[in-house]
């Protein structure tokens, strides 16, 4: 999993680097047309039945991605890829709350106090990036009041999307991750196509293209070792170690660019994703006691 959370920071770091050059819909189309494209051919070599039209609940899965993924995608072309992380990063606190009108399940009161506890965080950050005190906020293809509320409602389309996928996994893996590509792939390019604004591109050097090529590979390369993690350990633990794309996204922009977010955006982001940290492990405590 510390594998795949490399490849998803160096995919969120090339979609940033990308934010002056590409629209953020057609980066989105580019790398889910590769993810269409070798996800097909694991449905074709294993002879996997596709599923397109039924049951409802896989259009519900593949929607709520896309959705997700636009949201998550417009964050990181404006603003800094290692703040969004940790904001996108708040789904399992969604998957418990939205666990109620989609699932029947209350949350309990932790959930709600991490959800109350990961809003502050929210706020704290949305609060630096706009009064001018996270020097970032500076760049100027950086629009912190509108990517940081789309990185936070990425995360809770991403909830209803897990919700999604866990009510069709009478379904094989491979035809539902084609299904989702093939969708978002479609959603992608037809909303790069009809937005003016996304319609202009200006690569400014000849890495553009491999960069913009490798953020579908990066994210296709961390989706295979994200999926071969679930299979062969414990979903709260591996789910922990996943948010360490995070601190891989925030080290390099430290270590390697010299920026670092100002206090009160890093007591925001801790806040955060100790709160997500707090629902997993609750989750996984309440599973070993039901066992």
């Amino acid at each position: 999993m510390l594998i795949g959370s490399i490849f998803f920071a160096v995919m969120g770091l090339l979609t940033e680097s990308l934010g002056d050059e590409y629209s953020f819909t057609w980066i989105a189309g580019i790398r889910s047309a590769i993810a269409t494209l070798l996800a097909l051919l694991m449905v074709w070599f294993g002879g996997v039945r596709l599923a397109l039209f039924r049951p409802a609940t896989l259009w519900m899965r593949s929607l709520a991605g896309c959705a997700a993924m636009l949201c998550i995608f417009y964050a990181m072309t404006h603003y800094d890829v290692a703040v969004v992380l940790s904001l996108s990063s708040m789904y399992p606190i969604w998957v418990a709350v939205l666990g109620w009108p989609l699932l029947g399940q209350l949350p309990s009161r932790d959930t709600w106090i991490a959800m109350v506890t990961s809003t502050l965080g929210m706020l704290l950050i949305y609060a630096s990036a706009t009064r001018g005190s996270d020097a970032m906020a500076s760049q100027s293809h950086y629009l912190p009041h509108i990517a940081i509320p789309a990185a936070a409602l990425a995360s809770m389309l991403s909830g209803v999307a897990l919700i999604g996928l866990h009510k069709v996994k009478e379904i094989d893996a491979r035809a539902v991750v084609a299904h989702f590509s093939a969708v978002s792939t479609l959603i992608s390019l037809f909303a790069w196509s009809i937005l003016p604004q996304a319609k202009l591109m200006s690569p400014t050097d000849s890495t553009s293209v491999f960069r913009l090529i490798g953020v579908g590979v990066a994210a296709m390369l961390g989706q295979l070792f994200l999926t071969k993690a679930f299979a062969s350990g414990r979903p709260a633990r591996i789910s922990v170690v996943g948010l360490s794309q995070v601190a891989v996204a925030a080290g390099y922009k430290w270590i390697v660019e010299g920026r670092v977010p100002s206090w009160l955006a890093v007591l925001g982001m801790l806040m955060v994703i100790g709160s997500t940290v707090w629902v997993i492990l609750g989750k996984q405590k309440k599973g070993e006691e039901d066992t």
